[in-house]
């Protein structure tokens, strides 16, 4: 089974095709890990595991589903304590990168905040680097997808634009990528 991951249910509303589960684990970066936690621990296996959701990024990709390459935790910064940016004591890694190879490189910066595109990531979002951690700590595969709801436009309201947009991408990202997953012989 490939479960689909999101926030919330407006994200995606309404049921998935066969073979596809949904799990909503609630905003940020605790409650989708405990939510993925307890799934995986508790249910049918799952081999593997695709997040979708809206995301913020620039004025240019508003609007548009994006294929997410890695994901970094825009929160963590223990630079005082001699750790690279994005990198937290006992990990030795900056970023997560995801299973599928994309054409564009999109990192995708995980917070428990509203933000903006930054130099080391283009989207951001509140869930993605929770969820592929868990993936990583299960030895599951991991997919990210990102439907671009609100930009760093200047004087634009993310949450407006948020609340207007999200749940535009939910059928963009059931035609292209469900019915994409559908032709793949995963073998088992």
């Amino acid at each position: 089974m490939i479960l689909v991951v999101i926030a919330l249910e407006e994200e995606l509303p309404g049921t998935l095709p066969s073979g596809y589960k949904k799990l909503i684990t609630g905003v940020g970066k605790i409650n989708a890990s405990i939510a993925l936690t307890r799934e995986l621990c508790y249910n049918s296996p799952v081999h593997k595991v695709i997040n979708y959701g809206s995301a913020g990024g620039s004025a240019e990709l508003k609007g548009k589903l994006v294929g997410v390459s890695a994901v970094i935790e825009r929160d963590m910064d223990c630079t005082p304590l001699g750790l690279p940016l994005y990198v937290s004591p006992g990990d030795e890694e900056q970023m997560i990168v995801c299973q599928t190879k994309h054409d564009s490189l999109f990192v995708c910066g995980t917070g428990d905040s509203f933000s903006v595109p930054h130099i080391n990531y283009q989207i951001c979002e509140m869930e993605a680097y929770a969820l592929a951690k868990v993936c990583y700590k299960f030895n599951i595969p991991f997919d990210c997808y990102k439907y671009i709801s609100d930009s760093d436009a200047d004087g634009e309201d993310q949450g407006r634009e948020w609340h207007e947009n999200v749940s535009k991408g939910a059928d963009l990202f059931r035609n292209k990528i469900l019915t994409k997953q559908d032709q793949f012989s995963f073998g088992w």
